[in-house]
């Protein structure tokens, strides 16, 4: 089968939805289907082990700024995606945020069956959303009533394409995936000798570019809590421009227990994964956190905040801990239990490992194939 992904971000520019386009079309292409990844940034593959060609398409200027739906922004978009798709000719497109891709495969003719998944920006009622800035709510309803299905990556998800107005029939609940093999391989890269740390010690690790919604200071609050009590314990954050809470650490008093790094790629960021004592996500939004499911591949104890995605994967004393966001006296709490109590670690652990077999990349890339088999008959 042909499968276009409909991705306007892409490789080599990073976040959620790149990755997850991205780990479709490797899964896709492992299962024998050729597939093409049709954005507007790059049309030469960036990925060394890509299954998958790559398609690009331009914007017109103003664009961003005025709408991508609008005339005549989305007239000259639609005819490029138009070109690429009938020079590819796919069986069916796979489109990734549902604004501005929605309105996009609406406009494209001819019209072929198309599903949409949307990450955050184009679903949250947030001031930075795509639907507070462009007011697209119809706009987005009627793209996703005309296709075969639209992918609510959580429960969250859900709720809020039900309150767009989406059909309910028309929604399909499948969670975003991880590449168990690339976190469960071992690899060559030892977290505690990078930062200096003696073997033995208890390493709490957050992985993540600075963003509010992160909530890195809520979580290194907490963690002003834990080291008082847990004297060998370290806390690690990974992510682009984390050094902004350099002076909050300075003033809790901890610089020699916290440790900002600008973030690790590959096999490095495995190891880092791998080496974790316990997962700490603090964040106060989510839509499905890559990071947590990465953290699971690898079998990390986890301590998350109620928050959509991240109450959908941990299970409650059984893979970690869920607790409120911003309660960093629950979170502080939690974390401790689990550096001082080994043999629930151990316990969690196999119990993280064997769910994290539900979140194969290959399961959910056939689980998303399920809901275009009726539109296909003939495959």
């Amino acid at each position: 089968m042909k499968i276009a992904i409909l991705s306007p971000s892409f490789l080599p520019h990073v976040g959620g939805a790149e990755f997850v386009a991205h780990n479709l079309g490797q899964a896709w292409g492992r299962q024998g289907h050729e597939v093409r990844i049709v954005n507007w940034v790059s049309d030469e593959v960036s990925h060394p082990e890509a299954t998958y060609t790559t398609a690009c398409f331009s914007l017109l200027r103003g664009a961003p700024r005025v709408g991508y739906h609008r005339f005549p922004f989305i007239q000259y978009t639609v005819r490029q995606i138009n070109a690429i798709f009938d020079d590819f000719d796919p069986d069916f497109i796979a489109g990734h945020m549902g604004y501005p891709s929605g309105p996009y495969l609406a406009h494209s003719r001819p019209r072929r069956p198309y599903i949409l998944t949307c990450h955050g920006r184009d679903l949250t009622h947030f001031d930075w959303g795509y639907r507070n800035e462009y007011r697209i709510d119809t706009v987005m309803r009627r793209a996703m009533e005309q296709s075969q299905g639209v992918i609510a990556i959580s429960s969250y998800a859900h709720r809020l394409l039900e309150e767009l107005g989406v059909s309910r029939e028309k929604i399909y609940d499948i969670p975003n995936g991880v590449d168990l093999s690339r976190f469960r391989r071992q690899v060559d890269f030892d977290l505690r000798e990078e930062l200096g740390l003696a073997p033995e010690t208890p390493v709490i690790l957050s992985v993540g570019r600075e963003h509010p919604q992160k909530a890195f200071a809520s979580g290194i609050r907490s963690f002003a809590a834990v080291a008082k009590q847990a004297p060998d314990a370290h806390y690690v954050l990974l992510g682009k421009g984390t050094d902004a809470h350099s002076s909050l650490i300075r003033t809790l008093q901890i610089e020699d227990r916290v440790h900002l790094h600008p973030g690790l790629q590959g096999d490095d960021l495995v190891g880092a994964y791998q080496a974790a004592t316990v997962f700490f996500s603090p964040s106060i939004w989510e839509m499905m956190p890559l990071v947590v499911l990465e953290s699971m591949a690898a079998g990390a104890p986890a301590v998350v905040t109620n928050i959509s995605g991240s109450q959908d994967l941990v299970l409650e004393g059984q893979t970690g801990y869920i607790v409120e966001a911003g309660d960093e006296t629950s979170m502080a709490k939690r974390l401790l239990e689990l550096l001082n109590d080994e043999s629930l670690r151990k316990r969690m652990a196999q119990a993280i490992l064997n769910r994290a077999n539900d979140f194969s990349w290959d399961v959910i890339a056939q689980r998303q194939l399920e809901i275009i088999k009726p539109s296909l008959p003939n495959l």
